[in-house]
């Protein structure tokens, strides 16, 4: 990985916990230390608005029997959403190239107070593999 990324953006690694918990689910797919941006489009939530914003950052893809798991390594997990749950419809992922994954989220799914759109991009190689097993 790009030097200048790690210092700047994180590893993308997921914690130990969290990868401890998916070894438990059964790992169909794990990507991490990649490359990303998260933009935010018409996004409103308590205390912030953005008509559009985006936003560098490394991260990683976890998919399992049982979810789904987009993680920053600053910001958290913009998605984690099982598999069956009915809010995994609110989770668009379609490939952005031939290297390149893109997740479109609709917040308000997750949490009523938010609107407008999150597009999650990583570049990867298995991006079609990833489209793959989430349009199943």
């Amino acid at each position: 990985m790009n030097l200048f990324r790690r210092v700047f953006l994180g590893s993308g690694r997921l914690p130990e916990d969290l990868r401890t918990s998916l070894d438990a689910e059964g790992v169909l797919l794990l990507e991490e230390g990649l490359p990303g941006t998260i933009t935010y489009i018409n996004y409103r939530a308590p205390r912030q608005y953005s008509s559009w914003r985006k936003v560098a950052f490394t991260g990683a893809i976890a998919i399992t029997g049982r979810r789904l798991v987009v993680a920053a390594s600053r910001g958290g997990r913009p998605i984690d959403v099982p598999l069956a749950h009915e809010r995994r419809d609110a989770v668009t992922v379609s490939a952005d190239g031939p290297d390149k994954v893109k997740f479109s989220v609709d917040p308000s799914a997750f949490d009523p107070r938010k609107s407008g759109t999150v597009e999650v991009r990583l570049r990867t190689p298995r991006a079609p593999q990833v489209v793959a097993l989430l349009s199943r």
